[in-house]
């Protein structure tokens, strides 16, 4: 059982969002911005659950999947699977997990699990 003082992690959350088009019909550029006022950032239960490499683009990756557990609250139903969450390690290089799914766990309104996956090819941004 999670308790919320094993909530000791902050984390921030992020929504992908994109520049105007371009003058001649292509999509503007991506960008990353902080989601929504109570969502943007958190505390979380952190927890590793292996991982793995595979083959993308003609490159090795490697990937790490992680569980992030934040307390329920009404406005946390916004999340989205194409958002991600950004974590700042002890020398203040940041880490992004990009979030996989979502659920709700300990009985509804309790507590909401994020499954996530970094890739070892994660761009700073």
């Amino acid at each position: 059982m999670i308790t919320v003082g094993d909530m000791d992690t902050p984390v921030v959350i992020q929504k992908q969002t994109y520049t105007a088009s371009t003058p001649y019909g292509g999509v503007g550029q991506e960008a990353w911005e902080l989601a929504d006022a109570g969502i943007s950032s958190v505390w979380a239960y952190m927890t590793y659950r292996g991982g793995s490499e595979k083959d993308e683009g003609d490159q090795q990756v490697g990937v790490q999947k992680v569980d992030f557990y934040i307390r329920y609250e009404s406005y946390k139903d916004l999340i989205q699977p194409t958002w991600r969450i950004k974590h700042t390690l002890s020398d203040s290089s940041n880490v992004y997990f990009y979030i996989d799914s979502i659920a709700q766990i300990d009985g509804r309104h309790k507590m909401t699990k994020l499954t996530t996956v970094m890739k070892d090819n994660n761009p700073a941004l």
